[in-house]
C-alpha cells in the first residue's frame, strides 16, 4: 500500500471521529408543497414548459443549459387554470425533476470541465449540486406533500410508501446529495449517506435499470468511495459498476465513474487507463441522444488520462 493510501486512511478515520462537528447542514425544501402548487404569474404553462424543454436539447453549450433552468424555472411559476390540479402536480414533479438533472449536468459537465482554480471549480460545483437537491425535494414535494414532509421530519423509511412515479424525485435527489456531500466533506458525506441509501434502495427496487443503470451505477460509486469502517466494499463496488455497464454500454459516465472509484481505490492502474482508453474509442455518433453526456465523459476520460500519475 502506498504512503499517500495509509496517509488517506489515517485523516478518513480522523473525520470520522469528529463527525458530527464536521458536518454541513443544509435547508429542506421537502415541506413547501402548497406554495409550490400555486401559481403567481399569468402565461401559457404548457407552451413555456415545452420551450424550456426545446431549449435543454441544446444542453451541450452552457448557455443554453442554463436558459432551459431559467425557462422551466420561471414555467413553474406561471398559473395553469386549463388543466386539472393533479394535472398540474405531475407536470410541476416533473419539471422540478428536469432542473434537478439540468443542475447536476451544470455541475458535472460544464463547471468540473471549465476553466478556474480547482477550489473555485468545486465551490461552483458545490453551490449547483446543492441547487439540483433544492429541485429534487421541490419535485417530490409537490408529487406527494405527506410522504416528503415526513421525509423532512427525519423519517427516512417514509420513502417506502411512495410508488414508482417518484423515481425521478428521489433519483436526481440521491445522485445531487452524494455530490454535495462529497465536496463538502468527509462528516457530510457520513451525516446523509444513510438516507441516501434508502432512497436509492427504493430507486433500485422499483426501477432497477432507471437512467442508463442509474442504481447500479450509483451503488458502484457509493460502495467504492466509503472506507472500509464505514460500508465500502470495493468488491461489491466492481459488480454494480459490470451490472451498470450491462444494462447500457453506450452511456460512458459509467467506466469514467469505475475508473474515477474503483480502479483508483483498488490502486488498479491498468484497469483505470483501459476503461479510459475504452472511453475515448467509442463513436459518439453510435447514440446520438446520448452525444451532449457522452462528449463530456470522452472529456473526463481525456483530462483523467492526461493526469494519470496524480491518481496512483
Amino acid at each position: 500500500m502506498t504512503l499517500r493510501r495509509t496517509l488517506i486512511k489515517v485523516v478518513l478515520v480522523g473525520a470520522a471521529l469528529s463527525v458530527s462537528a464536521c458536518a454541513t447542514s443544509r435547508d429542506s425544501s421537502l415541506t413547501n408543497a402548497d406554495t409550490l402548487v400555486k401559481g403567481s404569474t399569468q402565461g401559457d404553462f404548457q407552451k413555456a414548459l415545452a420551450d424550456a424543454d426545446a431549449l435543454w436539447e441544446g444542453r451541450i453549450e452552457r448557455a443554453k443549459l442554463e436558459q432551459a433552468i431559467s425557462a422551466w424555472e420561471a414555467a413553474v411559476k406561471i398559473s395553469s387554470d386549463n388543466i386539472s390540479a393533479d394535472e398540474r402536480r405531475l407536470a410541476l414533479a416533473e419539471t422540478y425533476a428536469k432542473i434537478a438533472r439540468a443542475q447536476y449536468f451544470l455541475a458535472d459537465a460544464h463547471i468540473r470541465m471549465g476553466e478556474g482554480s480547482e477550489d473555485a471549480i468545486n465551490e461552483q460545483m458545490k453551490m449547483t449540486f446543492e441547487k439540483g437537491v433544492t429541485a429534487a425535494e421541490k419535485s417530490l414535494a409537490v408529487y406527494n406533500p405527506d410522504i416528503a414532509k415526513k421525509m423532512a421530519d427525519g423519517d427516512i423509511e417514509a420513502v417506502n410508501k411512495l410508488d414508482k412515479g417518484a423515481v425521478p424525485s428521489l433519483y436526481w435527489y440521491a445522485t445531487n446529495m452524494g455530490k454535495w456531500a462529497l465536496l463538502e466533506g468527509f462528516g457530510t458525506i457520513l451525516e446523509h449517506k444513510d438516507n441516501i441509501k434508502a432512497v436509492m434502495d427504493f430507486v433500485e427496487k422499483e426501477s432497477p435499470l432507471y437512467f442508463h443503470g442509474a442504481p447500479p451505477r450509483y451503488f458502484g460509486a457509493y460502495y467504492a468511495k466509503l472506507p472500509g469502517f464505514a460500508g465500502g466494499d470495493l468488491d461489491k463496488s466492481k459488480s454494480y459498476f459490470e451490472q451498470a455497464m450491462a444494462a447500457d454500454a453506450d452511456w460512458l459516465s459509467t467506466p469514467v465513474l469505475m475508473a474515477e472509484l474503483h480502479a483508483v481505490k483498488s490502486e488498479d492502474k491498468a484497469a483505470f487507463k483501459q476503461l479510459l482508453e475504452q472511453v475515448l474509442a467509442y463513436d459518439l455518433d453510435k447514440k446520438p441522444e446520448y452525444k451532449p453526456e457522452n462528449e463530456f465523459e470522452q472529456r473526463k476520460a481525456r483530462r483523467m488520462l492526461d493526469k494519470m500519475d496524480s491518481y496512483f
